[in-house]
């Protein structure tokens, strides 16, 4: 059974309005996260969280950030660091 459904005009732009915001939006989030290499210096990993070098530093104290660290050189891995906020998120 077909059923034949006519949104008003202003309905139907707004509905279109919002998934293309939808659209956009998701499409801008998965790029920005593929921007960022898989294993990234402090500077890019504060940058992909969004936080300042001082916040880092603390967070690095009090939740310990998972690192790969290969003699003096630490590299913050994308999924782990995605990981690490996962646990926290309420």
């Amino acid at each position: 059974m077909d059923i034949d459904l006519q949104l008003p005009p202003e309905l139907k732009a707004a509905t279109l309005n919002m998934v293309t915001a939808a659209i956009d939006s998701a499409v801008k989030e998965v790029t920005n996260k593929n921007s960022f290499p898989p294993y990234m210096t402090q500077q890019e990993a504060c940058k992909y969280l969004h936080i300042a070098p001082s916040t880092f530093n603390k967070w690095q104290g009090v939740y310990n950030i998972p690192v790969v660290q290969i003699e003096n050189v630490k590299r913050y891995k994308r999924d782990s660091l995605d990981k690490f906020m996962k646990q926290l998120e309420k």
